[in-house]
């Protein structure tokens, strides 16, 4: 019995007394040497929204539509706006403002140039409005330009009645509806960098590329205006001034009066 209680018990040391003693080595895994010096929390960038992805999928859909049912409408289109033959051959084959192309390029350009504006605002101007956000506010721009796209057209129709040039009032139409449809897959091209890498400088370069497509569209409203014997150039140049330049300045006036407003 004593011997019993004198005898050393193995199950304390959790080895046994068989096996030789384990040999520990160094591990060849360790911990890193760097050391936070500080502690931040960084926000995770939201994804875009579903209908962003939508608005660019429908707009694709409709260009893939015109290029294979309209190829040579297309190529006329995009050839017009460098030569006054190939704004004759277009209107010869057909009148562009009641054709299917024109509704499906048309749509493209609505979509594209709102969702411009949008991700403008969303990324450099940064306009709040109160209870309008998302898809809601990309809604409203989108009545916005088709309202002012609506008053101009019946504005140079007025003015072409008023004045009795109708045939010149037709082919200034023309040219505003060519240099929309060219503009749509522009803005296509620029959105895909503009929204899913958050690009400014996207943004500054497709409105470069805009800019330059507006000045364009002006000077062959110019030339096409001087058709016109019985008009001086400066009353042609003050018209096309009022026509194009003047909406773009009341837009920034009524940008920034709600700047001005929603800061007070």
């Amino acid at each position: 019995m004593s011997r019993i209680l004198s005898s050393h018990d193995t199950t304390f040391t959790l080895q046994s007394t068989a096996l030789p003693q384990p040999v520990f080595v160094r591990s060849i895994f360790q911990s890193h040497q760097l050391h936070t010096n500080d502690f931040r929390i960084n926000s995770v960038p939201k994804a875009q929204p579903d209908w962003v992805l939508a608005i660019l999928v429908i707009s694709f859909i409709l260009i893939a539509w015109t290029q294979v049912f309209y190829p040579k409408r297309i190529q006329q289109v995009f050839r017009a706006p460098f030569s006054k033959r190939f704004i004759n051959q277009l209107t010869r084959d057909g009148n562009l403002f009641s054709e299917r192309i024109t509704i499906a390029m048309g749509l493209v350009y609505l979509l594209t140039f709102s969702l411009f504006l949008y991700e403008a605002n969303d990324q450099i101007l940064g306009f709040s409005f109160q209870g309008i956000t998302g898809v809601a506010l990309f809604g409203v721009i989108s009545i916005v330009v088709v309202a002012m796209l609506a008053a101009k057209v019946a504005l140079v129709q007025l003015l072409g009645a008023i004045f009795k040039t109708r045939e010149t009032t037709g082919n200034y139409l023309l040219n505003l509806l060519i240099f929309a449809l060219l503009s749509g897959p522009v803005l296509l091209a620029s959105l895909i960098f503009i929204v899913y890498m958050k690009s400014v400088i996207a943004i500054h370069i497709c409105l470069v590329i805009f800019i330059i497509l507006l000045a364009f569209r002006f000077l062959r409203g110019f030339f096409i205006g001087m058709a016109l014997t019985k008009f001086s150039y400066l009353f042609l140049f003050v018209y096309l001034c009022s026509l194009e330049i003047l909406p773009l300045l009341v837009l920034i006036k009524i940008l920034l009066n709600i700047t001005h407003t929603t800061g007070a």
